[in-house]
């Protein structure tokens, strides 16, 4: 079997390390456009406990002590100057985006499977299809813009709410939400360690709180500033640090109908997209690229496998996709919301929750 994986992201490291691992035989091959030192992003929130969790990629790695991942147990809600907190229900897992990276491009390396960088297949000509037995497109958002939409093209829903995706110096020991009323409008943070040296802080607030505070004529640097005076409490008066290739904009609900069409699968965000509220992105990334390793172990027809994947990773999805909406939906409302007490505050985050099933299909 010879096997494209388009992305060195978490999905495409994942589904080809662990497919490698038991077809030791299979020619897998991984394209990235990127160079291997341009890896975006900050910290991402994994589940449980590596080496234990079966959905942190973590677990996978002999040395997973030397990425200093950070485990949370506790939401700390942060309303009108006080405190609440409150159980995640789970252990959660904060990483630095591209230790994690680095550790599953250096799995690979170990298991022999090449890794070409600076490689934008979807230029000019593009890709030959018919070259590979299968291509497993995980080049997350990327997934927009690329020719395959032809086959499979994905439903796009942009949220109302601008972010941006900053990191800090400042040590946030739980998962933190700050709301923070400004004359320009409701400010939210989502903020959590992924080192011992550095945090994430995600930033969001309404289309008109965004234009209402002048931030899309500020320049980068000018607009890490105002953010870092506006939650300056509860950093500590640390800065806020900026990343090339990040920037102020809405999220991207991105979906699709079916996973897969001819010889053509789709795995993480190219899938499926989800709210950075839940975190559970990389873990869907993750989840999926194992479902596609089982199937494609489990079946010897290629097509009967890519049928048994789409039965059931469209299903989890569709849960993820809900989950996601009903998380995005309540901080585009939260406005709405700022007159409540910090304990008020709290128990309407856990309602938003209890909306959602108990627990995944197994």
């Amino acid at each position: 079997m010879k096997i494209l994986v388009v992305g060195a992201g978490p999905a495409g490291l994942m589904f080809a390390s662990q497919l490698k691992k038991i077809k030791q035989n299979w020619d897998i091959a991984i394209v990235e456009k990127n160079t291997m030192d341009e890896v975006i992003g900050w910290g991402v929130v994994l589940p449980g406990r590596a080496p234990q969790h079966p959905a942190n990629p973590l677990s996978y790695l002999a040395n997973d002590q030397e990425v200093d991942a950070q485990y949370m147990n506790e939401f700390c809600f942060v309303h009108q100057g006080e405190y609440a907190k409150a159980s995640t229900g789970i252990t959660l897992c904060g990483i630095e985006r591209r230790s994690l990276v680095g550790a599953l491009r250096a799995l690979c390396s170990d298991l022999l499977i090449p890794i070409s960088y600076s490689s934008p297949l979807f230029d000019g000509e593009g890709l030959d299809t018919d070259a590979y037995d299968l291509i497993v497109i995980a080049n997350g958002i990327n997934n927009i813009s690329n020719y395959f939409n032809e086959a499979l093209a994905p439903d796009v829903e942009f949220g109302k709410n601008r972010y941006m995706w900053y990191g800090t110096p400042k040590i946030f020991d739980s998962m933190n939400l700050i709301f923070k009323q400004t004359a320009h409008g409701v400010f939210i943070a989502h903020a959590y360690k992924y080192s011992r040296s550095m945090s994430t802080f995600v930033v969001e607030c309404s289309e008109e709180t965004y234009h209402a505070a002048g931030i899309e004529s500020l320049s980068a640097a000018e607009a890490k500033v105002f953010i870092a005076n506006i939650f300056n409490i509860e950093l500590d008066r640390q800065p806020v640090e900026a990343q090339p290739g990040l920037q102020w904009r809405n999220f991207v609900t991105l979906s699709h109908a079916k996973a897969y069409e001819g010889n053509l699968v789709l795995i993480g965000d190219a899938l499926q997209t989800g709210h950075f509220s839940i975190g559970h992105g990389t873990t869907m990334a993750v989840v999926a690229a194992q479902m596609l390793v089982k199937a494609l172990y489990e079946h010897a027809e290629l097509n009967s496998a890519l049928e048994d994947f789409n039965e059931k990773v469209m299903p989890l999805m569709q849960l993820f996709s809900g989950h996601a909406h009903i998380s995005r939906t309540w901080f585009e409302t939260a406005a709405e919301r700022m007159d409540l007490s910090v304990g008020e505050l709290a128990k309407s985050f856990a309602e938003r929750r209890e909306q959602l099933p108990l627990c995944l299909p197994p």
